[in-house]
């Protein structure tokens, strides 16, 4: 499976410049692309101000992504920040031509204001795409093994790709690198970490670091530091089940 990374310089609250610009650098990605992962609130940034969350039924981020999927015939990832009733959410969708699923963000960054604004999720999402189980989850989430964690039972593997989308700031970054490393070894699966870049209103900075690492903790591709840019990796299934055949560690994994 081909899959673009896209680190984006998103501007707070800035939602129509924002998708502006997406759709031009967006314009020229790779047709044979099968899935795009854009970062956490891609939209209008990992802000806290309740006038620029978006409705589940008159989104402009959820319509960017799904005219994406059916232009492009592919599926699209990404995070916004959305208002059901009187409750707010840190949602990562994944969006295809014919149907769009979310996972709601469990782990609310206890150092924003995040834990006063949006509401936790308290359920996992793995979903099937093109013959392979993926799981979402966002950011902070990254930091809980046991919420990131695969699963095997039967033969089978609860996941084969960790994908994770990012507002990670600079000041963390190099601990970002470490855990995504450490999810992929510990789960014998492909992870996908997707962060922004550039400097939001609070004068925090993002540096991106998105990367793709293999089921060995192997770097497939990592983004520039500080400049929006698309990336692309090939995931092989084969070879991540050949892995799991030759070095067969699940079969010990803790089941509590």
């Amino acid at each position: 499976m081909k899959i673009a990374i896209f680190q984006a310089n998103t501007k707070d609250n800035k939602i129509d410049e924002n998708l502006l610009r997406y759709r031009s650098i967006l314009s020229k990605l790779d047709w044979d692309t099968d899935l795009l992962v854009l970062p956490e609130m891609f939209a209008g940034g990992f802000t806290m101000d309740t006038e620029y969350a978006e409705t589940m039924e008159a989104s402009k981020g959820l319509e960017f992504m799904k005219e994406l999927a059916e232009q492009r015939h592919m599926a699209v990832s990404g995070g916004l920040f959305i208002k059901e009733g009187e409750n707010y959410y840190n949602r990562h969708f994944f969006v295809t031509e014919n149907s769009i699923q979310y996972y709601d963000k469990a782990h609310l960054f206890c150092l924003s204001k995040e834990p006063k604004v949006i509401t936790p999720g308290n359920k996992h999402l793995i979903l099937e795409y093109k013959g392979w189980k993926i799981k979402l989850i966002t950011c902070y989430d990254i930091r809980f093994p046991l919420w990131a964690r695969n699963k095997y039972q039967e033969g089978e593997f609860d996941y084969d790709i960790l994908l994770c989308v990012a507002s990670w700031t600079d000041l963390r970054i190099s601990q970002w690198d470490v855990l995504l490393e450490a999810r992929s070894i510990e789960n014998q699966a492909y992870v996908v970490g997707v962060n922004r870049c550039g400097m939001d209103n609070q004068g925090n900075n993002y540096q991106g670091h998105s990367v793709v690492r293999d089921f060995k903790g192997k770097l497939l591709v990592v983004a520039d530091e500080d400049g929006e840019q698309v990336c692309y990796a090939n995931l092989d299934k084969d070879r991540l089940t050949d892995f799991r055949t030759k070095f067969p560690v699940a079969k010990d994994w803790d089941r509590f």
